[in-house]
């Protein structure tokens, strides 16, 4: 054979090389198989409450229902003829005491609940966080924690005089690509990151019931983003432009947006592009530099005659796209609220975040460039070289 020549000495002589850091799922899978149980000390499961079995709380009711280190005690939620529904669907023991938004105040009392799942409307959030962290108990909230930067600070506040963790559900972070990308830019095997283009495309079409209480398309879509942006480039963004349209007339009526550009510039001089839209045809459509969309089935793909290859279509919406982010975030929880692990999602990133939210609403708006100052934030020194810097603010 011609090429016996190249062939080399035996795999068998040479080092293995181990699983790629990316490949968390057969890491998973060594550690199951090496049962090594001095590597984590056993805990007993916490003790939980779940507020709300709709949208969100359905797609972390998949994962906390299956989940042997959480014990769920309450669930919450205002469709009490629903009730028994949901015991037969979920398979929930008779342990489990089922309770509308009134009763509340029995879980609050209950010290034997020490962790609140909040899946519920954005405008019920605070309140639910508020009195579940004053009585003790340590909070997983889907974003955002409070329909305001001040309500959301005050709440960190208060979960720090409790000692208690309050963790801000912001899913995308613990998606393998994501977090692989982040990883390959602080090693800097991207060299200094000058463009960042990202590329968020709802589906499906958002019921406009939900979109009047969801708190606006800059707080309920664009956030995510925007937390990816600074999240991957480790820094916070000083200049917000940002170009905003309704086209559907349905989305007008309620002084929201459906199509929107975004620029934001940062102190190392990176500049994040993004294009967002309330409704995609073919698919959510969610892709940051070279992070590209995923699909169901991978390998299955076929010809049609002239018009070439025909590929799966990309994952229908979110809670399939994002469902390994979802269950790596809460483990992640736990491992934060049981074994002290170092919380991913730090309080000042979240406030951040809800700074540049606002900015870019202002801007969508008002149709300016709006500056941040960030001068009288306390953000940490791994951020922080931007304080030196000298920009001239509009005092937003």
């Amino acid at each position: 054979m011609a090429t016996k020549k190249f062939a080399g000495p035996s795999a068998y002589k040479l080092q293995q090389p181990g699983p790629p850091e990316v490949d968390f799922l057969f890491t998973e899978f060594l550690n199951n198989v090496a049962a090594d149980v001095s590597t984590k000390e056993t805990k007993e499961p916490v003790v939980a409450a779940v507020f709300g079995l709709g949208r969100a709380g359905a797609i972390h009711m998949a994962t906390i229902n299956r989940n042997s280190r959480i014990k769920v005690k309450y669930i919450v939620d205002d469709r009490k003829d629903k009730f028994d529904e949901f015991k037969k669907f979920w398979a929930f023991s008779d342990d489990i005491t089922f309770l509308t938004p009134k009763e509340s105040e029995k879980v609050y009392n209950d010290k034997s609940v020490n962790t609140v799942f909040v899946f519920t409307p954005t405008t019920t959030h605070h309140q639910i966080v508020v009195n579940s962290l004053s009585n003790g108990k340590d909070v997983f909230c889907e974003k955002p924690i409070a329909e305001t930067a001040e309500e959301t600070k005050k709440c960190y506040e208060l979960a720090k005089q409790k000692g208690r963790t309050l963790f801000a559900a912001f899913m995308r972070r613990f998606d393998p690509a994501y977090r692989d990308l982040k990883n390959r830019i602080r090693r800097g095997d991207l060299g200094h990151v000058q463009i960042v283009k990202g590329t968020t495309r709802d589906s499906p079409l958002p019921p406009i019931e939900y979109l009047k209480t969801s708190g606006g398309v800059f707080f309920d879509c664009l956030v995510h983003d925007f937390d990816m942006f600074l999240w991957l480039l480790g820094e916070v963004p000083t200049r917000v432009q940002v170009s905003a349209s309704a086209l559907m007339e349905e989305i007008k009526a309620i002084n929201d947006f459906d199509t929107i550009a975004t620029i934001l510039t940062f102190p190392s001089g990176a500049v994040a592009i993004l294009d967002n839209s309330r409704y995609s045809s073919y698919g959510i459509d969610q892709r940051m530099i070279k992070v590209d969309n995923q699909r169901p089935s991978h390998s299955t793909e076929y010809l049609i005659g002239q018009e070439g290859v025909k590929f799966n279509p990309i994952y229908y919406s979110f809670p399939s796209r994002y469902k390994l982010a979802y269950q790596r975030e809460l483990e992640h929880f736990l491992d934060v609220i049981q074994y002290g692990a170092p919380i991913d999602v730090n309080s000042w990133q979240i406030l951040a975040v809800s700074k540049v939210v606002a900015a870019a609403e202002k801007s969508a708006r008002t149709g300016e460039t709006v500056y941040i100052d960030w001068s009288k934030d306390d953000i940490p020194a791994e951020y922080s070289y931007l304080h030196s810097l000298h920009h001239t603010f509009n005092g937003y």
